[in-house]
């Protein structure tokens, strides 16, 4: 049975369509409403009132109409509050606070030395600590943040956490109502690497695509994906574990590891064996460069050998997936990609029928961060009003 709408089920409809309006095409005065929606004037003048007096819109000067009185135009009130975006990772913390169209107005990064020691605790404070000090640098308080939304590593399900034990970690500690208790903002946890793909079709390489394989190898490996412009994240919130994809025979265990057989055969531990120091991001692009030069022959064959199951992996999921565009993230995606995309390219042509384009990620780990901030803006714009 259809639900009867009300007058104020109305209203709020119609105040949703003006914010929407003002939010995606940009200032307009009361006029251009009511011809953009087809919505009478003092329909359009009444429900304006009410998002003028909630600090929803605000008027912004007047138009440039060459006739009659000059209109008023109206906006989205960007500054109404903000979103904290925060890339929650095994090694850093990265954040980001955003207005509510998104525009950034400051970012950090800090290392998570917490994690190292599996301290929960400390690591929530870090990042309790971390948005502190982004409010005051920017002037903000507590009260100015709407939403907080953390990526972090596994898979989140029923208050437990999948695939990347340390986060058990932070659901113990119970990261929610701790932040939630500290800022009086609403706090959302989801799968990093979902919010990567999310940052890259927002504001990234994806911008112009609708079907996105997105893959994010750095310290371990998992992809999400988006068809038809819509975030799919499967039965159990686990598409996308591509590291437990099987690309050669040797490797079928005989019992289940979340270590999974692709991710193993890709793993960051076999490179670091050849690193100078512990400091991965910096060296693995002295490692390629040294490769490129012919340098140590073992660690070109380890780089050879990573090289050539990314391939067939990347095979296997265009094969299953179609996807428009494949988007490489990550500090090893990355880097081997500048080395390899051409073989990988070659790869493709040579074993699926319709091969997609092949991208680098261009946001420089920024697409977590950006990600977090637009799930936090479809939070709030869904529950405004």
């Amino acid at each position: 049975m259809q639900k009867t709408r009300t007058t104020e089920t109305i209203a709020e409809y119609n105040k949703k369509l003006i914010l929407d309006t003002l939010r995606f095409n940009g200032s307009m005065s009361r006029a251009d409403l009511s011809r953009h929606l087809n919505m009478s004037f003092p329909a359009i003048s009444s429900n304006v009132k009410g998002l003028l007096d909630a600090g929803y819109i605000m008027e912004i000067g007047t138009g440039n109409n060459a006739m009659g009185r000059k209109s008023t135009m109206l906006a989205f009130n960007a500054q109404r509050g903000y979103i904290v975006g925060v890339d929650l990772g095994r090694f850093r913390i990265r954040m980001m606070l955003a207005d509510l169209l998104g525009n950034e107005v400051a970012s950090t990064e800090i290392t998570n030395s917490a994690n190292l020691s599996g301290d929960g605790k400390q690591s929530i404070q870090l990042i309790h600590d971390q948005i502190s000090s982004i409010l005051e640098q920017t002037g903000k308080t507590k009260h100015d943040v709407l939403c907080i939304v953390i990526g972090i590593p596994g898979i989140i399900k029923d208050g437990r956490s999948f695939l990347a034990p340390f986060t058990e970690n932070y659901l113990e500690q119970d990261m929610i109502g701790s932040l939630q208790e500290a800022f009086e903002a609403d706090v959302l946890l989801e799968n990093c690497v979902n919010l990567g793909v999310i940052g890259e079709q927002w504001k990234g390489s994806g911008v112009n695509y609708k079907d996105i394989l997105y893959i994010a190898y750095g310290v371990g490996l998992g992809s999400a994906l988006i068809v038809d412009g819509k975030l799919y994240k499967g039965a159990n919130s686990a598409a996308g574990e591509v590291g437990f994809m099987i690309t050669d025979p040797t490797r079928i265990d005989k019992q289940y590891n979340e270590i999974g057989s692709l991710e193993e055969a890709l793993s960051r531990g076999k490179i670091n064996n050849y690193l100078d120091s512990g400091k991965f991001d910096e060296e693995i692009v002295k490692l390629i460069e040294r490769y490129k030069n012919g340098g140590n022959t073992y660690a070109k064959l380890i780089i050879d050998e990573i090289a050539l199951h990314f391939g067939m992996a990347l095979v296997n999921m265009c094969a299953l997936l179609n996807p428009e565009v494949v988007i490489i993230a990550g500090g090893l995606g990355a880097n081997l990609g500048k080395l390899f995309v051409d073989q990988w390219k070659e790869t493709l042509s040579n074993h699926v029928p319709f091969v997609p384009d092949l991208l680098l990620s261009e946001l420089n780990h920024r697409e977590t961060m950006l990600g977090a901030v637009m799930i936090g803006i479809t939070h709030i714009h869904e529950y405004t009003i």
